[in-house]
């Protein structure tokens, strides 16, 4: 707990958390507000196709809809950045010399990278919930200026489903983040562990056109599969992606061995690396 609680507080002191949230903050409010503006300009008749998009909007904008348009734009934007701070938080310690203070004082290889991981994983908990109260809220104001309004807020269904909703959102940005994670401590840099995991997550993204059958088992998108959201008053739909068209139960299942295999490969590349004094 010692060893944990250092990491929580060094991580937090860190410019890399506060940028990735901010980023993430700012991504969702600009999409909500264009989202509104777009819809008063559909409805207003300036714009030509307004007709059919004003549907999309409308379910983006509406409650309780609103609440599962929130958390697919979270988690979906989000796994990229749980990428981006998986590799920042483990390249920066290669980068300051971290692994080798720890290694000198006595220091487990496998005990101090794991903690670190778990650290990271922590504060992903504290971001997601930042994100989405950020996003429901910036629903809420948009909702009210594009003149949709904000009844059905109060759904007891929806509000329900909301716990497992944001679990099952985390799990897929935790396995997202422990790839980073494991990327950039193989490659001990946090520039080059920034940049294979996010080519990584793109190379996915578009191999969705060369072998759809097989990308819905891959890592980011299983973690589109694992997150189930229940859309008014019972329609059960998945995160983002057209591919993503796995059982939500066997993505879950799945998620869980790719966070492990990133947890085991992190330690197995700390125990195996040459760490002089």
């Amino acid at each position: 707990m010692r060893l944990l609680g250092g990491e929580i507080r060094k991580l937090v002191r860190r410019p890399a958390s506060f940028i990735t949230l901010g980023i993430m903050l700012a991504i969702v409010g600009l999409i909500y507000f264009a989202v509104s503006a777009a819809y008063r300009s559909a409805a207003a008749g300036t714009n030509p196709g307004g007709a059919a998009e004003r549907v999309g909007m409308r379910l983006l904008l509406s409650f309780p809809s609103a609440y599962a348009g929130a958390l697919g734009l979270v988690t979906g934007l989000g796994g990229l950045l749980a990428v981006a701070y998986g590799a920042a938080a483990a390249g920066g310690d290669w980068a300051w010399g971290m692994v080798k203070v720890a290694v000198a004082r006595g220091e487990s290889r496998s005990r101090y990278i794991l903690t670190k991981l778990g650290a990271v994983e922590i504060l992903l908990v504290a971001g997601l919930v930042i994100a989405y109260a950020v996003a429901v809220l910036a629903a809420v104001l948009a909702a009210n200026a594009a003149g949709i309004g904000t009844a059905g807020m109060d759904d007891a269904t929806v509000l329900g489903k909301l716990p497992e909703d944001l679990a099952r959102g985390y799990i897929g940005m935790a396995e997202q983040c422990a790839i980073g994670f494991a990327i950039a401590t193989l490659a001990r840099s946090q520039l080059a562990g920034l940049g294979a995991g996010i080519a990584l997550y793109f190379v996915e993204q578009f191999s969705t056109i060369f072998i759809p059958d097989i990308v819905k088992y891959l890592p980011f998108h299983v973690a589109q599969s694992a997150l189930r959201i229940t859309v008014g008053g019972g329609g059960a739909g998945q995160g983002a992606g057209a591919t993503a068209a796995l059982d939500p139960s066997l993505a879950v299942g799945l998620v869980f061995a790719y966070l492990a295999i990133a947890a085991v490969a992190s330690a197995v590349m700390v125990e195996r690396a040459e760490i002089s004094g």
